[in-house]
């Protein structure tokens, strides 16, 4: 083969690869699909966290789980897995019903997170 063979068939080699891993799923980005899945996250993650109050992004892109002690905890995914991180002093931001959480983590990114009206302004405050 010559070299644009060789070009030619890298190429195709690599798309096909890339079109068999997006049908397989491996480009979708899991959800928080239950307050039950992100209590137990944020309760397996943290220390004597124990969940009392869990809010979920309409989108499942996210939630917020507070524990009795009144510790906050950000619950979302990051890549093909979930993180947690605790919420110290975050940057919150609110319009209307999605909430903006930032944590006090330099490298980690802002969520934005649909709660509803009533729960953006109820965890504003409590943030």
């Amino acid at each position: 083969m010559d070299r644009m063979g060789l070009l030619l068939f890298s190429v195709i080699g690599v798309a096909v690869l890339v079109v068999a891993a997006r049908l397989l799923g491996f480009s979708r980005t899991p959800r928080v699909p239950s307050a039950e899945l992100a209590a137990r996250l944020a309760s397996d993650a943290l220390p004597d966290f124990a969940p009392a109050e869990t809010a979920i992004s309409r989108d499942g892109s996210g939630a917020l789980v507070a524990a009795q002690d009144g510790r906050v905890a950000l619950v979302r995914p990051l890549g093909d897995r979930f993180v947690v991180r605790p919420l110290n002093a975050p940057i919150v931001g609110r319009a209307g019903s999605v909430l903006r959480v930032r944590p006090d983590e330099a490298m980690f990114p802002e969520t934005s997170l649909d709660l509803g009206e009533a729960a953006a302004l109820h965890w504003a405050g409590r943030l």
